[in-house]
């Protein structure tokens, strides 16, 4: 496991306290997940053939996290309908309840605000810590050691995998805790596909897959088309979601 310091994210001598807003009420770090130093586990994943400059990465990743990039999807859900989520990059921040910086991601539906915070990691996205939101508050905290994977960034070849062993706790505001232990198997299971959505047809997208690799429960099964300088084009699970608009920044 790879363990990322202060020092390494964030300017050496500049201490950042936890945002408001952060953690639910009366809850302190948990030193299963983060660590005592105020550092966070990450995974091991093998290291990419090499680093891009940031333009040609802009044009290349999977995964924009650019300031200010947005995406509109059209979700269909069996239980909910159909609806919308926008999703926008808001930029560095200081993760909740920990001393790293992050990418921080929100998602909003019509009735819940997701935000997580993100890291680029070997050619693959980490989640350090998920805030589910209602009305301005915060309803829930998921948090995961070592971080989990959220999806590729860099573009991988035909038959690729990566299996993910963590643990994920999830914190209700009502004091309940879940632990689980958890297995992901990522695979890429397509390249070069053509995917029509709302917002145009991509014939250059990735197919990536996620199954559990611990039990069978075919509704954590997920998979994703990612378009090279756009990011998620399409996911397909428990509910369908496809691309309506999107505005990639420039780095």
């Amino acid at each position: 496991m790879k363990r990322w310091s202060w020092a390494v994210l964030v300017a050496a001598g500049c201490w950042v306290g936890c945002g408001e807003g952060g953690s639910l009420p009366g809850q302190s770090n948990n030193p299963s997940v983060t660590n005592p130093d105020g550092t966070v586990t990450l995974p091991d994943i093998p290291a990419g053939t090499g680093d891009e400059d940031g333009q040609t990465r802009a044009l290349t990743t999977l995964w924009p996290l650019t300031q200010g990039s947005s995406w509109t999807y059209r979700i269909q859900d069996p239980s909910k309908g159909t609806f919308e989520k926008r999703v926008e990059v808001l930029g560095e921040q200081v993760v909740p309840e920990t001393t790293m910086k992050a990418i921080a991601v929100l998602s909003t539906q019509p009735n819940k605000e997701e935000m997580s915070w993100q890291l680029e990691l070997d050619g693959t996205v980490v989640r350090l810590r998920e805030e589910d939101r209602k009305q301005g508050k915060v309803s829930q905290v998921t948090t995961w050691n070592p971080a989990t994977v959220k999806a590729l960034s860099k573009p991988q070849a035909l038959g690729w995998s990566y299996t993910s062993d963590i643990r994920e706790l999830t914190l209700a505001d009502d004091g309940t805790l879940e632990d689980k232990d958890k297995t992901y198997v990522w695979r890429v299971v397509g390249v070069n596909e053509t995917v029509t959505t709302p917002a145009g047809t991509f014939t250059n997208a990735i197919r990536l897959e996620r199954k559990r690799g611990d039990k069978v429960k075919p509704d954590d099964d997920r998979i994703y088309w990612l378009v090279p300088g756009i990011g998620k084009v399409k996911e397909d699970g428990e509910r369908l979601e496809e691309l309506v608009s999107f505005d990639i920044k420039k780095p």
